[in-house]
């Protein structure tokens, strides 16, 4: 965008995701366009013009009407984003959220993405407990509510996933990792079919930061391979993170995978589940237990 000044509207389409219809409506109905026109009479649309049709579009879907917000200006709209403030059925307020929380979904909404970038290499906090409970699960609880609401497409919500990975790892950099011969030892990894790994990593993150050894084998790792790994790893701790299960592409069942590891690794490992498709929490004599959340894995910790 920042190569031209003007877009036609097969580029306005390409961009906010609207149909010709939609552009064309708002324009000569509401008014919300002003484009110029070329000699040939064909319409030339500017940045502002993009911005505000994005502003435009992820307020109707909270459930705002076009004709009551058409002759907003872009300040207004993007205030109007940024308040929360809904209608319709989405008028129920959400739970407040940081305001670096807010700032990261409103950048979201409009494809700010250069600036969603920008704030995210700028967070700083004071730890990794921090970082996790005051960011990284807010934002992804919020994520969640936007994404049940049909607020986020499935490329917003990849490209918010991918600054995440990528905070994660520059958060797990600054620690440093033990190879202790004794006391815990971990190795982490999410079941074959699983490539759901943020979870995963918060927990690498918060292992390292407690000062434990951990050992990331990451997302869709065959039962086989992690317990190989975990043997020649003298690993103490096994922490599996399930996200989905057959139906959803997992290679077997969550219990069914933790079957195979027990067989594998005998009873001297202690293996952890967490994730939505964790069991409730088994007989102790599986030797398997359940993490409901990230405090519980700090409490053992």
């Amino acid at each position: 965008m920042a190569h031209s000044e003007t877009y036609s509207i097969r580029q306005m389409i390409e961009l906010t995701g609207l149909t010709e219809f939609t552009i064309r409506g708002w324009e000569n109905r509401y008014s919300a366009f002003e484009p110029r026109r070329t000699a040939t009479g064909r319409r030339e649309y500017v940045k502002a013009d993009v911005e505000r049709a994005l502003l435009l579009r992820e307020l109707l879907k909270r459930g705002h009407k076009i004709g009551k917000i058409a002759d907003l200006t872009n300040s207004k709209l993007k205030s109007l984003l940024g308040s929360g403030e809904t209608e319709g059925p989405f008028a129920s307020q959400a739970p407040k959220t940081s305001k670096e929380i807010t700032k990261a979904l409103d950048f979201l909404a409009v494809q700010k993405w250069a600036e969603l970038e920008t704030l995210f290499q700028g967070l700083k906090f004071k730890s990794s407990h921090h970082f996790i409970h005051s960011f990284f699960v807010p934002l992804l609880r919020a994520l969640g509510n936007q994404v049940a609401k049909g607020l986020v497409s499935v490329a917003q919500e990849h490209f918010l996933s991918s600054l995440l990975k990528e905070k994660l790892y520059s958060e797990i950099s600054k620690q440093k990792a033990k190879t202790t011969p004794r006391g815990a030892r971990f190795v982490l990894a999410t079941p074959e079919g699983d490539h759901h790994e943020l979870g995963l990593l918060a927990a690498h993150l918060l292992i390292r930061s407690h000062g434990k050894t951990s050992l990331y084998l990451g997302a869709n790792t065959p039962a086989s391979e992690v317990s190989e790994t975990a043997l020649r790893f003298n690993a103490s701790h096994i922490l599996v993170v399930s996200t989905v299960g057959k139906q959803a592409g997992a290679a077997q069942e969550t219990l069914t995978y933790l079957s195979d590891l027990r067989r594998q690794m005998g009873q001297t490992t202690k293996l952890f589940v967490a994730g939505p498709q964790a069991p409730p929490t088994p007989e102790p004599s599986t030797g398997i237990s359940t993490l409901k959340n990230f405090h519980e894995l700090e409490e053992f910790l």
